[in-house]
């Protein structure tokens, strides 16, 4: 009896022991999945654009036509910029450039009001050729997409070219001039983040150019004899919308 009694003592101190062995070891651990940094706008960007618009001008020219409205055509070009985040606000600013083919054309034909026959052409161009913009931005970020607004400044370069044909005296005449206008610029757009540094963007802007004078270089052929002088100046104005399509490709700044 003794016998069994030490035995059992023994096999129960020895369980007691390997228990608080196992208790004092570390308990083993699954690793956290690794968690993946919210997106950040934050940083500087550089990207392309193309797009169309449509142009609304006044102008009265040197031959006296009437005042038109009217043009549209495509825009190419490019814009850089920087962003700063906080919480889900994103400000920054962005700077723009790009080449315009928006123009307003058009034809007038004059006729002998007696026998109908032709007398004499007129046609006008009035060119945007291209545009420079600097605006501030601020917008709402919703993880990788962005809606934003923009305000700022343009500056825009236009031709105007004239010209005129009297086919009773045999005679022509052409002007033509140029002048880079500025006004407002107020815009809004989307963009989203496709990859860790690419994004794509659509952009709507309204641009109100201010009126300049524009001068011009007057030529008239009579005779096969051509001759050019300066041919004074004339108000031209301008408004135009743009839409445009675009990408950046933002720094690797972190924060993502």
């Amino acid at each position: 009896m003794k016998r069994i009694l030490l035995a059992t003592t023994c096999l129960a101190l020895s369980s007691a022991t390997a228990m608080a062995a196992d208790m004092t070891m570390p308990m083993a651990t699954k690793a956290s999945p690794y968690a993946v940094p919210a997106f950040s706008w934050t940083g500087f960007y550089i990207g392309a654009q193309v797009g169309g618009g449509t142009l609304g001008d006044l102008q009265s020219n040197s031959e006296g036509s009437a005042p038109r409205t009217g043009g549209k055509g495509a825009i190419a070009g490019g814009q850089l910029g920087y962003n700063y985040q906080d919480g889900n606000w994103v400000f920054g600013i962005e700077g723009e450039g790009y080449w315009s083919g928006i123009k307003d054309s058009q034809t007038s034909n004059f006729v002998n009001s007696t026998t109908g026959a032709p007398t004499g052409t007129f046609n006008t161009t009035l060119e945007n050729r291209y545009d420079f913009t600097i605006a501030g931005r601020v917008g709402l970020a919703f993880d990788r997409t962005l809606v934003f607004a923009k305000g700022g400044w343009a500056w825009g370069n236009y031709r105007l070219s004239d010209n005129s044909t009297d086919l009773i005296a045999g005679s022509s005449f052409r002007d033509l001039g140029s002048a880079t206008l500025d006004g407002a610029l107020f815009g809004v757009g989307l963009e989203h983040a496709l990859a860790r540094n690419w994004t794509v963007k659509f952009e709507y802007d309204y641009i109100a150019y201010g009126s300049k004078t524009l001068t011009s270089t007057g030529c008239s052929t009579t005779g096969g004899v051509t001759s050019c002088g300066f041919d004074g100046g004339f108000p031209v104005s301008s408004t135009k919308q743009v839409f445009k399509f675009g990408a950046n490709y933002l720094f690797d700044f972190g924060g993502r």
